[in-house]
């Protein structure tokens, strides 16, 4: 270059240097605390070990503070130094600790119970709707609910945006069912749609109302009659461990189906509605399908959900599987005769299953003929023939009881 400056005379090579540096760098000078550095990494590194690593980086250390090179001017804080340390002393040799002032956050333990539920209805097939708490006082009328039903008894809406969202519902059953006629008036043929939604229970103007979340889902078309959505139910129910749960019919009720709908409820508590909405609600909701819905009392769910799952061993011992057919009056309902096996036939009772149901030319009108398949076990030991034999005995005694007698 020089070369090239002489030969295009375009300026004069000089010998000597010039050394442009109009603002030296001072040199960094950190605190060297050699405690905080260990405390600040989680380690237990000496002070002398700390200085081999230092100056094995050129780094030099002199009377409690550490003189930083040049040409490290990344190193500016002692946070700066004790990574140099870490990355010497091994990253994988550091213990793994909690951050400390970082608040343990969590969720609640009712979230969790409300995340399950969703991941349940999910994976049932239920797609997840979020619907407005106001509806029009006019959607009790188009679920034929009595004049003087409590569920009419709502929160009134002093600023209301409109008539059709004037009141609090009471029910989620006209917001899912708005839902479902959506989507049938959209050509939709088959849906399956839930919620978590809350409803409000009037207490007065003195006092707020009670809010309470409820499990509301409603689905029609192919594959969603009754048993269907009763069987998802029972699943949800099985899935948080609820058993032993009692089931009965609801005739009674103008929003549903007679004799197509189901209360379900233990000890005194109801767990839930499943049943098929009334062809006419249905009409007055625009829908040209056959409704099914489930409505739930989520505490209640939550309250008598299982806190802890119990497992046991496997069996030691064989079981004997024996078939009972019994014939009964037809209006029995099928739960009441398994209870009742279940409660005469004791511990050794593994599985009570319902395999069949009868109706027809071979027995009386006003009778039916149903067949259960029971797994008898003993922890104890092998059941002999004999004592099978008296397990069953203790079944058919029981069905008697009920009207029942056994099938020739």
């Amino acid at each position: 270059a020089l070369e090239l400056v002489e030969l295009l005379d375009a300026g004069d090579v000089v010998s000597g240097a010039i050394d442009v540096y109009p603002a030296p760098k001072k040199q960094t000078v950190i605190d060297f605390t050699p405690d905080w550095v260990n405390s600040f990494i989680g380690i237990d590194v000496s002070a002398e070990e700390q200085i081999k690593i230092l100056e094995k980086l050129e780094f030099t250390v002199s009377d409690g503070k550490i003189y930083v090179p040049s040409f490290r001017s990344d190193v500016e804080h002692k946070a700066d130094v004790s990574e140099e340390v870490a990355r010497f002393y091994g990253y994988n040799n550091i213990p793994d600790r909690p951050l400390e002032g970082v608040a343990d956050g969590g969720l609640t333990a009712e979230q969790r119970f409300d995340r399950l539920l969703h991941s349940y209805m999910t994976a049932m097939g239920f797609s997840e709707a979020q619907t407005y708490s106001f509806i029009s006082p006019k959607a009790y009328d188009k679920l034929r609910i009595a004049k003087d039903s409590p569920l009419r008894d709502c929160v009134t809406i002093i600023n209301p945006l409109g008539e059709d969202k004037s009141v609090m519902r009471t029910t989620a059953l006209p917001t899912i069912l708005e839902v479902a006629s959506t989507n049938y008036n959209r050509r939709i043929a088959d849906a399956a749609i839930y919620e978590l939604a809350t409803v409000y229970i009037n207490r007065g103007l003195e006092e707020l109302p009670d809010e309470r979340e409820v499990l509301a889902a409603a689905a029609y078309g192919d594959g969603s009659d009754f048993f269907t959505v009763k069987g998802a139910f029972e699943g949800l129910l099985e899935l948080l461990g609820i058993a032993d749960y009692d089931v009965e019919a609801v005739t009674d009720d103008p929003t549903f189906h007679p004799g197509r709908t189901a209360r379900y409820s233990k000890g005194g508590t109801t767990l839930g509605v499943v049943g098929e909405i009334h062809p006419t609600v249905c009409s007055n909701f625009a829908i040209g399908k056959s409704v099914c819905v489930i409505e739930s009392d989520v505490a209640a769910l939550r309250g008598l959900a299982a806190g802890e799952t119990v497992y046991r061993p496997m069996p030691k011992y064989p079981a004997a599987t024996r078939d009972l057919a019994v014939v009964l009056p037809r209006i029995t309902p099928v739960l009441i005769v398994e209870k009742a096996i279940a409660a005469a036939v004791g511990q050794e009772l593994e599985k009570i299953e319902l395999f069949d149901i009868y109706q027809g030319e071979q027995i009386s009108k006003d009778k039916k003929s149903v067949a259960y398949s029971l797994v008898l076990r003993s922890d104890k030991g092998t059941l002999t023939d004999s004592e099978a034999d008296a397990a069953m005995e203790r079944a058919i005694a029981a069905v008697k009881l009920l009207g029942g007698e056994l099938r020739q």
